[in-house]
């Protein structure tokens, strides 16, 4: 099962090509002790996502409009521009909260509540941020591979992190909370249509587990690095950051 991560098209070609290279050759050692239970995980997941997520990602890209599809998208990475500034203000970057708050006011205004990207186009790139990554920042190591259930990859650090940022999402805070179950369904959809091109790939390596493994390790690794070593990454300097 694809976790539904922010992987731009450059991001996710780039860290794939680095992970079929070294999937083979790195083995299940210190990054990956609890390599049984977390392929046992991995199954179950893959086996939900064949089942129920990845047929109604289909169906939603072969009934929707692209427009309209991206206007959803948009919606939702609007949202989460929240949790990017309070991370960029966590690890201590003003210039990347300034570049990411303007993004969110220029796209929660002119752009109708985050439906129209308009930020884009006018130089203020998308970022990611999340509480791991500021963990991470800090010094806080990552700590074994974890794949969670109905989730995906993750790590020690991550997985107590994403809870975090589960609880600090905007939609969090909708109430009644029965309400949140509509946008929350959409939001998988829309996350897992994203990944819908790169479906082929995962398919056609010979060992789909360890392909996963090393493309979310190595990803949260140079995520980590462009945290830790300067203030704000352009799209033309970081290949992880979305377009």
């Amino acid at each position: 099962m694809l976790n539904p991560s922010k992987l731009s098209f450059r991001g996710f070609i780039f860290v794939i090509v680095a992970a079929l290279m070294t999937a083979g050759a790195s083995g299940e050692g210190v990054r990956d002790p609890w390599s049984g239970m977390n392929r046992g995980v991995y199954h179950f997941n893959d086996r939900l996502d064949r089942w129920i997520l990845q047929p109604v990602s289909q169906g939603y890209v072969a009934a929707v409009p692209a427009a309209l599809r991206s206007n959803v998208h948009n919606f939702f990475s609007n949202l989460g521009d929240t949790l990017v500034v309070l991370n960029d203000v966590l690890q201590a970057h003003p210039s990347a909260a300034y570049h990411d708050g303007l993004r969110l006011i220029v796209n929660t205004t002119f752009g109708l509540a985050g439906f129209f990207d308009r930020a884009t186009p006018i130089g203020l790139v998308k970022h990611e941020q999340d509480f791991g990554l500021t963990l991470g920042r800090w010094g806080v190591p990552d700590g074994p591979y974890v794949v969670l259930p109905f989730v995906g990859p993750s790590s020690l650090r991550d997985a107590p992190a994403s809870v975090v940022d589960l609880l600090l999402y905007p939609l969090s805070f909708v109430r009644p909370s029965r309400d949140q179950w509509g946008p929350d369904v959409l939001y998988v959809i829309d996350k897992r249509a994203q990944l819908l091109p790169f479906q082929a790939t995962l398919d056609s390596s010979g060992d789909p587990y360890s392909l996963m493994r090393e493309v979310y390790l190595q990803r949260r690794d140079a995520a980590v690095r462009v945290d830790q070593g300067k203030t704000n990454a352009s799209s033309d300097e970081d290949p992880f950051t979305s377009e």
